[in-house]
């Protein structure tokens, strides 16, 4: 389960201070299937690299299987990052020498699975 409480996440612009998130607030529950979407400038990828544990939110809380990510080590974070999340990118990010069966088995290889399929 995903919880997010109350993010807020700002940007310095030269003398101009954005405001990518204000006070977001949401859950995702077990399997459930989420899309993010906006127009250009709402805060989507600031969103996804908070989620992704890629960046932090200057407040708010977020939750990740009931770890409060925003006490987590550095060590701590990159475990979750390994087995806890994962994206489907807009433009799937397939090497373009390997067919997709293969692409679908170089995360896996990378955490260890051997290949038996």
């Amino acid at each position: 389960m995903i919880t997010l409480k109350n993010i807020t996440k700002t940007f310095k612009m030269g003398e101009e201070t954005i405001k990518a998130l204000d006070n977001i607030n949401f859950s995702v529950e077990k399997g459930e299937f989420v899309s993010i979407i906006g127009p250009s400038g709402s805060g989507k990828s600031t969103l996804m690299n908070i989620l992704g544990l890629l960046d932090v939110p200057d407040s708010g809380k977020y939750i990740l299987e009931d770890i409060e990510v925003n006490n987590a080590s550095e060590s701590k974070l990159a475990d979750l990052r390994n087995n806890k999340i994962g994206f489907i990118f807009q433009n799937f990010n397939l090497l373009t020498k390997l067919k997709a069966f293969e692409n679908i088995q170089v995360p896996l290889i990378y955490k260890g699975y051997k290949n038996e399929y």
